[in-house]
This record gives C-alpha cells, structure tokens and sequence, in this order.
C-alpha cells in the first residue's frame, strides 16, 4: 500500500463532474516523492513542507491546504531541485519520473496553477 496524493481541484466548470485532482501510488513511488519533498522543501521552505505533510502519519500528502501563492512557490521550488540535480541517481531520476508523469500533471490542472 502507498500514499493518497491530494493536489486539489479543477477550476469550476459546468461541465466537469469530478473536480478533485487526486491519485493513489505505491509504497515505492510515494517514499520517493517523500524524500524529493523533503529535499526541496524542509529546510527553506519549512511551513509549506509541514502543510504538506501534515497528513502522512495517515499515509497521505496533500497539496489541497496551501494557498495560491504557496502551491506555486512548491511546484517552482521542487521544480529547482529536480533541475539542480546535474548529475542524478538512479533514485533521483525515478523521482523526476514520478514528479512529471504523475503529479506534475495533476497540479497544472488544479485552480490555483501558474506557469512560470
């Protein structure tokens, strides 16, 4: 069993049914993105890395909490990590993997989005 990732929601259309932006993952791919959270996000950008994780005791991280502001600081500041990375291991690369395949996807469709 993994972690329930909570991103957020889709803007507000007629025309969707489901807004809720969520996905479930495996033991492996959660402990990754665990780690990649904690290596992005604990030490410079302690309050964000907290509402994150605020959940994980119940084996779910959610992104749902933050405000606008504090979901784009996140996305950009993993997104340095990720990038920063000039040689990476096989553990990173697998991160990257799941960051852009899985929940990159997600938080560019949620409301409060901003590309840079």
């Amino acid at each position: 069993m993994g972690s329930f990732f909570d991103i957020g929601c889709k803007p507000y259309n007629n025309n969707y049914g489901e807004r809720g932006l969520t996905v479930g993952l495996n033991r492996t791919a959660s402990n990754a993105l665990e780690a990649l959270f904690d290596d992005a996000l604990q030490e410079c950008h302690t309050d964000i890395h907290e509402k994150i994780m605020m959940f994980l005791p119940l084996d779910q991280i959610s992104f749902s909490e933050l405000s606008k502001e504090e979901f784009n600081m996140a996305v950009k500041t993993i997104r340095q990590c990720l990038f920063a990375r000039k040689e990476p291991n096989e553990v990173q690369l697998y991160q990257q993997d799941i960051w852009n395949t899985e929940i990159l996807p997600l938080m560019m469709q949620d409301e409060r989005y901003q590309p840079d």
